[in-house]
């Protein structure tokens, strides 16, 4: 699986445009082939900053991903509406477990 976390940061005056940005991208991307879960959330503590949470079966399903309409429209638009360079990194996970397992050895 891959995990891709994308950390924005926008103002006040660029916010609703961000959030309509990321609901639309949020809503094509969710049908992609390979989309485990597609998620944008905001930050409760600093204004203006929030997060993309994406996971992806494999790197084929986020490399077809990347080749879609949808992400070279967001890719055109979101830019104007950031302060700051975003932040995203791209996580490999070989294994997942759920809490109820922590414990267990």
């Amino acid at each position: 699986m891959i995990v891709v976390v994308g950390r924005v940061r926008t103002n006040a005056e660029k916010r609703a445009e961000l959030v309509q940005i990321a609901r639309t991208v949020v809503t094509a991307s969710r049908q992609d082939e390979g989309c485990i879960s597609y998620r944008f959330y905001e930050d409760t503590e600093v204004a203006n900053d929030f997060v993309f949470i994406e996971e992806w079966e494999s790197d084929d399903a986020l490399q077809k991903h990347f080749a879609t309409r949808h992400i070279a429209a967001f890719m055109r638009a979101v830019p104007a509406t950031l302060t700051a360079p975003p932040d995203v990194g791209f996580h490999t996970i070989e294994h997942s477990r759920n809490l109820a397992d922590v414990g267990r050895r």
